[in-house]
């Protein structure tokens, strides 16, 4: 899932729990949970994780995703009345903490991170492997209807 998605579905949880240590905890469950559904990105986790020539495409699709999440959380958080900012906003945290987790393994392959870098892509992979992934371009335009969903729950 793109950190847009993953950071809107935090916002919603945290918005609906009201109370910021369960906002961040069920965000960030609910990053795994979400991951399992096939969503297109599986190549470019392969480009990155295995064929390490293929990295730019990679960079450059997180780069330009987390440009467009923070884009939407400063958007969403100064167009709405949001009643509790610190849960909407740990919300979020613990939605795309999963996915910071990874690209700070990526970036220094620290040891002590490898039993989560197993745990995230085991939920990641979970039905792509067994069925398939998905074409990127449907996972995206299929992410924008829910974000633009989900959004108005906010």
């Amino acid at each position: 899932m793109t950190l847009t998605t993953h950071a809107t579905i935090g916002a919603v949880i945290g918005h609906a729990v009201g109370n910021p240590v369960l906002a961040f905890i069920f965000g960030f469950i609910s990053h795994f949970i979400v991951d399992m559904v096939p969503h297109g990105d599986t190549g470019l986790s392969d480009n990155f994780r295995i064929h390490k020539r293929k990295r730019k495409r990679a960079v450059a699709y997180v780069i330009i995703d987390a440009i467009v999440a923070i884009f939407f959380v400063l958007i969403i958080a100064n167009t709405r009345d949001i009643e509790s900012v610190r849960t909407f906003s740990w919300g979020i945290v613990g939605g795309v903490l999963p996915d910071l987790i990874v690209g700070l393994f990526e970036v220094t392959k620290a040891p002590f991170l490898k039993w989560f870098i197993r745990l995230h892509f085991f939920f990641h992979d979970f039905f792509v492997h067994r069925k398939g992934d998905v074409p990127l371009y449907y996972a995206i335009m299929a992410q924008v209807v829910l974000i633009a969903y989900l959004q108005t729950k906010l």
